[in-house]
């Protein structure tokens, strides 16, 4: 934390966020309450003080590295203790977070994974991997923001959602599947992506002859491209294609520059490894090609850079992934684990990838691999279809489109869990709808005439199949509520399985499991609430002042009249909004053009409906 305030002082009091209603860990944040006095809604009662939360502001960098290295250290022997369910021994698994050389080391396997089944090699257990593509390639695409942008230094989350955001369904993701499966022809299967974060200026504090440069500490991704170059000739008119993704980041993220992303500068995408487009046409090794782009590093989270701490307490502190891999990539190296089961004798798997088969009805390929759920260099064309359906089902909805005769009723001399031998516990409660409707034309029936009938006459009456007489004379009987019915052959048959039943912390205390995940609270800062929700948002041109309407002040700067707003106890946007005024000194003057509207002058329409 010392080297952080000494390298970076600039950056050490900088809160982690300034975004009204973003979410952040509950310890990186620090609260304001105000107490309130309610009035009772009996006069009789008296008034009662309640504590409301004022704001919630985020604590600074410095403060979030402290947290950070804090809750990691907490992990260091620490033990989840699990009871086998059937024989009711015991055991501890080592629990590890996802900032140690542990994940480091897990996200290199993945990568060796992807690496094996695209284009082949040896597996640790043994078999040798088949490649399922004939010519892998990979491009790797650098995408950043700039820290100060309009020399106005930003959050540290701020900058990271604008990076994270652009990626998304509708951005950056949508354009480089654009070009992968229309510019370039590529089917779903046939390519991936592996995004991986990493901090700027890595290493550079302890490095005298290093530039930081004003990004350091603040974070930029690579987005790891792989597809199956086979059908390719020349690959660099391919690589220009993905000039296409770079000018789609420029335009959806905010903060991001030309300057960090001038491919023109480039002049060989395939000899190029250090601008934001470098294509690889012949990875030896991805795991090692990934770890040189990607921070592949296996130390412990101490041993590294100050520059990765304060960016990995930025993540953590945010709750944010800092790696995703596309549907196919992680298809592939789930059909390489599947591999290493089947050829590990202790594992209980038998079968190798692909050798079961299932239909999947979920989104993506429909023919997967019964074991893993993957369908990596499965045959899509072994299975015409999902299973068919159970008939009875058909039979109902044909009876209820009054297209077939009605559905047989269940055997009464069988129970439910003879009727359902497969179920662990079941309940049934009710009737079948032909019997609900008869019920309820019975009951009518009985209403307007009286319980004085007998059962061959409202039968006839009601034009009710003979059939169904004893359900009827049931009811004339006084029988009102359908039958339950319930079984549960979990008690009766063995428990196979894990439960977790203790957290042992370092000493061997034992903790009870906890629930509910990480403990995320949002961010209640009024003032930037009206800066960005109220007109108080929009630039202001010459001659235009904003005026608080209740306290008469001008100002051009939006926090000041936010803030006057908000001592007088307006907190509300649009309330806010309405008594804005923006007076423009050169309205009259012919020399100063306002042809067009100003958004700043332009109140929002009423809801009405609201």
């Amino acid at each position: 934390m010392s080297e952080f305030a000494t390298e970076y002082p600039h950056l050490a009091d900088l809160p982690l966020s300034e975004s009204h209603g973003r979410k952040l860990r509950r310890i990186v944040t620090e609260a304001d309450w105000e107490q309130e006095f309610v009035d009772p809604d009996h006069p009789l009662e008296d008034s009662f003080a309640v504590d409301s939360l004022r704001s919630r502001s985020a604590g600074t960098w410095l403060d979030a590295i402290h947290a950070f290295l804090r809750a990691h250290h907490e992990y260091d022997g620490m033990m989840a203790r699990f009871e086998d369910r059937e024989s009711g021994d015991e055991f501890d698994v080592p629990l590890a977070d996802a900032w140690g050389k542990e994940y480091s080391k897990k996200q290199y396997a993945r990568a060796r994974a992807l690496q094996r089944q695209m284009s082949g090699g040896k597996r640790p257990s043994g078999g040798e991997a088949a490649p399922a593509w004939d010519d892998p390639v990979t491009v790797m695409l650098t995408l950043t923001a700039s820290s100060v942008p309009d020399d106005d230094r930003l959050p540290p989350v701020e900058q990271m959602d604008a990076i994270h955001d652009s990626f998304s369904y509708g951005g950056v993701r949508d354009t480089l599947r654009n070009v992968m499966e229309y510019h370039l022809d590529l089917d779903s299967e046939q390519w991936g992506y592996w995004l991986q974060a990493e901090p700027h200026g890595m290493g550079t504090a302890a490095d005298p002859d290093k530039d930081a440069g004003l990004n350091a500490c603040y974070t930029h991704i690579h987005v790891g491209v792989y597809f199956d170059g086979a059908g390719f000739g020349d690959l660099r008119p391919v690589a220009s294609e993905f000039e296409r993704v770079i000018d789609k980041h420029l335009e959806v993220c905010d903060p991001a520059g030309w300057s960090a992303h001038n491919y023109d500068a480039i002049d060989d995408y395939l000899l190029e490894d250090d601008g934001c487009i470098s294509m690889n046409a012949d990875v030896g090794n991805l795991g090692s090609y990934l770890a040189a782009y990607m921070g592949g590093y296996t130390e412990d989270l101490l041993d590294k850079p100050i520059e990765y701490i304060a960016w990995g307490a930025v993540y953590w502190s945010a709750a944010r992934q800092r790696t995703t891999r596309s549907q196919t990539v992680n298809q592939a190296i789930r059909a390489d684990r599947c591999e290493q089961r089947a050829e590990n004798e202790e594992s209980g798997q038998v079968d190798a990838h692909g050798e079961r088969i299932r239909w999947d009805d979920g989104r993506g390929a429909d023919v997967v691999c019964s074991c893993c759920g993957s369908p990596w260099t499965v045959d899509q064309d072994q299975l015409d279809g999902p299973p068919e359906t159970e008939s009875a089902l058909d039979d109902d909805l044909r009876w209820a489109a009054d297209a077939a005769a009605p559905p047989p009723e269940p055997e009464q001399d069988r129970s439910l869990a003879e009727r359902w031998p497969s179920a662990d516990s079941a309940w049934a409660y009710g009737e079948s709808p032909r019997k609900t409707l008869i019920r309820d034309r019975v009951h009518d029936y009985l209403d307007v005439h009286g319980k004085d009938v007998s059962l061959p006459s409202i039968l006839a009456h009601l034009n009710i199949d003979p059939s169904h007489r004893e359900f009827v004379g049931q009811i004339l009987d006084g029988e009102m509520e359908p039958d339950s019915e319930a079984f549960d052959r979990r008690s009766t048959e063995p428990v196979f399985g894990y439960e977790l039943k203790a957290i042992v912390d370092a000493e061997g205390n034992e903790h009870q499991p906890g629930g509910g995940g990480v403990d995320m609270v949002q961010l209640k800062l009024p003032v930037q609430n009206l800066v960005e929700n109220t007109r108080l948002s929009n630039d202001l041109a010459q001659g235009e002042i904003f005026r608080n309407s209740q306290t008469k002040i001008a100002s051009h700067n939006p926090q000041t009249i936010a803030r006057g707003f908000i001592d007088i106890g307006i907190t509300d946007p649009e309330i806010a909004n309405r008594l804005l005024i923006v007076e423009d000194y050169h309205v009259s003057n012919p020399q100063m053009s306002r042809d067009k509207p100003r958004l700043c002058m332009t109140l929002p329409d009423i809801n009405l409906n609201n």
